[in-house]
């Protein structure tokens, strides 16, 4: 099977891939790409798993907000798009007619068959992880009952039309975010990386859409304020420096404050004050790790005007100090700097004590 990419924002051309039947791989293979055109600033990574190909898209445009990816391939896969940052339209064939839709923190199951479509992207930033599979993989993980319940599913595999096996997306829980970032910033390696990999990939397949398939009718929510949530959501995101309320919220989401708690921890599942927490403490990481910023620094810049509660915070959300936290990290790329053969000799001289 092939697959090719073309971004009008990459000077690079096009990037073919070919794959194996069920993208078959001995091992695990990794790419980056950082060649975009004037303005453009970001990367594109590719790992390529057994039974699964994974495309993620992490880059700012500040010269538009509109760009475009052309994406055909030769035979028929699904489709785990998560937008964790941006605004994304699948157009087929240029009909606008044939499209689906994702905004951020919102995700998708699609099949798409042997087919040329575009991607349209209409925001500066943009964060999208692309997980291509077969059909196997999906009922090697849920079985065939998963695939099955979906009656308009193989009416379009018949027809070979493009599906999308929930209205409108879904939205993605703090926990699903979690997996995504432990995916997106692991510091394996090798063998260790590819096993950590694959059973992140399991997990994160088997907690979007078992689970949300289970829970699809217990609650429902109006299109107008899943819109409504993701204003709120991307509120949130934008202001971790200022003081948030639930009353403010509320009034975002056009909700009164016990409507909007409800509604929010049924699709998130987490509390409001939770959820801000979560994403500060995230942004903190970040921040005192790829920028340097002292505790203090990081404490103030997601919202904490007392680096104390920050602590407090920290290490009730991760277990440890935000003091040891580099630390942390040094100690997992000193071993990243063995091979096995390495690991075991060294094991087995301190044995020998």
């Amino acid at each position: 099977m092939e697959i090719r990419f073309k971004s009008s924002e990459c000077n690079k051309g096009e990037l073919v891939k070919v794959f194996k039947k069920d993208f078959k791989n001995s091992g695990i293979e990794e790419y980056e790409y950082s060649e975009f055109d004037e303005g453009v600033v970001g990367l594109v990574t590719e790992t390529h798993l057994n039974n699964a190909y994974v495309l993620c898209q992490d880059y700012n445009n500040n010269n538009t907000e509109n760009s475009t990816l052309e994406v055909q391939q030769s035979e028929p896969v699904l489709l785990l798009q998560f937008v964790l940052e941006g605004n994304v339209t699948c157009c087929f064939n240029e009909e606008e007619v044939s499209s689906f839709s994702l905004s951020s923190n919102s995700y998708n199951l699609f099949y798409i068959p042997t087919s040329k479509r575009l991607y349209r992207y209409t925001t500066k930033n943009k964060h999208v992880l692309n997980i291509y599979f077969s059909e196997t993989f999906i009922q090697n993980k849920l079985g065939y009952c998963f695939i099955n319940s979906f009656k308009n599913y193989h009416k379009a595999k018949k027809e070979s039309l493009p599906f999308a096996f929930f209205d409108g997306g879904l939205n993605m829980s703090i926990q699903l975010r979690a997996i995504i970032d432990e995916c997106l910033q692991s510091s394996f390696d090798g063998i260790a990386k590819q096993s950590f990999m694959e059973a992140k990939l399991t997990e994160l397949v088997l907690l979007s859409l078992i689970k949300n398939k289970t829970e699809e009718n217990v609650f429902e929510l109006s299109s107008d304020d899943r819109e409504n949530l993701k204003k709120v959501e991307h509120y949130i995101h934008s202001h971790l420096k200022k003081e948030l309320n639930i009353s403010e919220l509320s009034l975002i989401a056009g909700l009164n404050t016990s409507k909007f708690k409800k509604t929010f921890k049924n699709v998130y599942e987490t509390t409001v004050f939770k959820y801000i927490t979560s994403l500060r403490i995230e942004k903190a990481k970040k921040l005192i790790l790829e920028e340097n910023y002292t505790i203090a620094q990081a404490s103030y810049e997601v919202g904490y005007k007392n680096p104390q509660h920050f602590t407090v915070a920290f290490k009730k959300k991760l277990g440890y100090l935000p003091s040891q936290l580099k630390k942390h990290i040094h100690q997992i790329l000193y071993f990243a700097y063995f091979n096995d053969f390495d690991i075991a000799l060294l094991l087995g001289n301190f044995a020998e004590f």
